[in-house]
């Protein structure tokens, strides 16, 4: 699979730890799926599953509509809530690279944050040790990666994500929450036009920069792991927003039903 991606994407790729592809989506695509979106984000949702979720494990439940960040919105399990975001499950354009560089790469979880002038950074993090990253004999192994959906344009000041290209593979740790957006050592602002999509290694140390400018941004967040990977022991009080009951799956064609194969060894009756 890794022959159908350029050597130069698989050079970036490898080296810096993220990669943004270009015009993914279409105008009217990004424009369909915002719409959408703003209406979801406007609903109350009574979110009675939380009460029942499992107390082990981290973090707490996170409700279907987290507004909980000033400036911004979050929305957890998008496939629940709206056909619209089921094209990017298995994304054509996207898929020879999550095989490229996961090898068996399976769906556990969709967001998507709208920030509003004055949202103000997050937290450094990365999702997975470095350890999750490798390359042996010409294949890239990433465990865990996310997939960025750019709905609306992602500049310097529209508070897009901010990243460290190559600490994939650090052998050092800072004190990360001492630093503010780009006083991190490495650290570069990650840019794009609505349609384009990055990529990126969960092994990467990330965050987003504060938003100073005026038009909402969108993202849409679709975060794949390794098909090895036990999903259902990862944030167990958010299995709700990760597994999703047959019903919604029957409406997917078969290339997506292929990257949420794992749901139908799982459970989550709620």
């Amino acid at each position: 699979m890794a022959d159908n991606i350029p050597i130069e994407h698989r050079f970036h790729f490898d080296l810096s730890g993220f990669l943004v592809l270009r015009n993914v989506l279409t105008p009217e695509e990004c424009e369909t799926t915002l719409n959408v979106l703003s209406d979801l984000e406007s609903r109350t949702y009574k979110d009675e599953w939380m009460a029942s979720a499992p107390t082990f494990g981290r973090p707490k439940p996170l409700p279907t509509c987290d507004k909980s960040r000033e400036f911004q919105i979050r929305l957890n399990g998008l496939l629940r809530l709206d056909p619209v975001f089921d094209l990017m499950i298995a994304h054509p354009k996207v898929v020879p690279y999550l095989k490229a560089f996961m090898g068996e790469p399976q769906l556990i979880n969709t967001w998507s944050i709208s920030k509003s002038k004055g949202a103000q950074q997050g937290g450094w993090h990365r999702g997975v040790p470095t350890t999750d990253y490798s390359y042996r004999n010409g294949d890239i192994r990433s465990r865990m990666l996310n997939t960025v959906y750019f709905l609306t344009d992602n500049g310097p000041d529209d508070g897009c994500v901010v990243a460290v290209p190559g600490s994939h593979k650090s052998n050092f740790d800072l004190s990360w929450q001492e630093y503010q957006g780009l006083d991190l050592p490495g650290a570069v602002a990650v840019t794009g036009k609505a349609g384009d999509v990055l990529l990126f290694s969960e092994t990467v140390i990330h965050n987003g920069l504060p938003k100073t400018t005026e038009p909402v941004r969108s993202n849409l967040y679709f975060n794949y792991t390794h098909a090895h990977y036990n999903v259902m022991m990862r944030e167990p009080p958010n299995g709700y927003h990760r597994c999703l009951p047959p019903e919604i799956r029957e409406r997917f064609n078969e290339a997506q039903k292929e990257m949420t194969r794992w749901m139908e060894l799982a459970r989550w009756d709620m």
